[in-house]
């Protein structure tokens, strides 16, 4: 990556954290389309904002760390690992097309989960099927391996149940600070020292992203959540069509 594509990226990763830190999600969704679009190879652009997400969590999970429930953390962790061994083996089939059918199929991906969180509006309940948090750790894994992009299904899931915000927060914070790890080193396995060189670069841009943070937050204070999601919502479907239609060529 070249100066003026890093300056972009480091952008991209400052205005996501601010969406996150904003509306409450959507870091990977944000930033890892908009990433390959710069023409930032895919596992490049996975594993800057993994790195990225790494250090949001990790303090997160810290400041939350009495409304976490660990056995569930590292039940689901166990399970999201496993399939993301696959994802991971699904990512290079998706990097072996080319830059313009790699966003046609980003873009798709993007709009079908955000279409299922619009849709998918569970009533909360004390207890969810078992069966549901298997389906829901299992596919978020297979997202985040095959193109970073792995919370929806567990946000789904989680909102099934009549937890408080604190104990929600805390819950996604702590999974991702135990599977991101695990994931990076898949990556690194799999791809091989580039990893490390993209890794460093995500650690480069964490100020910023801690930036994006501090900007974030007090507008998510100031703006009701329910129109700060209706405009995260809007922007990110333009981010997947915008994906999508250069693709076909029309």
């Amino acid at each position: 990556m070249d100066a003026l594509h890093l300056s972009l990226a480091a952008i991209i990763l400052c205005l996501s954290s601010a969406a996150q830190s904003a509306v409450g999600f959507g870091y990977a969704l944000f930033a890892t389309p908009l990433l390959v679009c710069l023409g930032v190879p895919l596992p490049t652009a996975m594993i800057i904002v993994a790195s990225c997400s790494l250090f949001q969590a990790s303090t997160g999970a810290y400041k939350l760390r009495e409304h976490i429930p660990w056995k569930i953390v590292f039940k689901g962790c166990a399970i999201r690992s496993i399939a993301t061994m696959l994802g991971v083996t699904l990512m290079f089939v998706l990097i072996g097309m080319s830059q313009p059918t790699l966003q046609l199929y980003l873009g798709i991906i993007l709009c079908v989960l955000l279409l299922i969180r619009i849709v998918a509006r569970p009533k909360p309940r004390e207890h969810v099927a078992a069966g549901w948090g298997w389906a829901s750790f299992s596919l978020s894994g297979l997202l985040a391996g095959t193109c970073g992009m792995g919370s929806s299904p567990i946000v789904i899931w989680m909102m099934a149940h009549d937890w408080d915000t604190k104990r929600i927060r805390g819950l996604m914070f702590a999974i991702y600070t135990v599977c991101i790890p695990l994931q990076l080193i898949l990556l690194t396995a799999t791809i091989g020292k580039h990893a490390m060189h993209d890794f460093l670069i995500g650690l480069c841009c964490l100020p910023l992203a801690f930036i994006g943070a501090q900007i974030g937050h007090p507008i998510g204070n100031k703006i009701s959540r329910k129109r700060l999601s209706q405009f995260a919502y809007l922007l990110l479907f333009s981010i997947g069509v915008g994906s999508i239609i250069p693709s076909l060529h029309l």
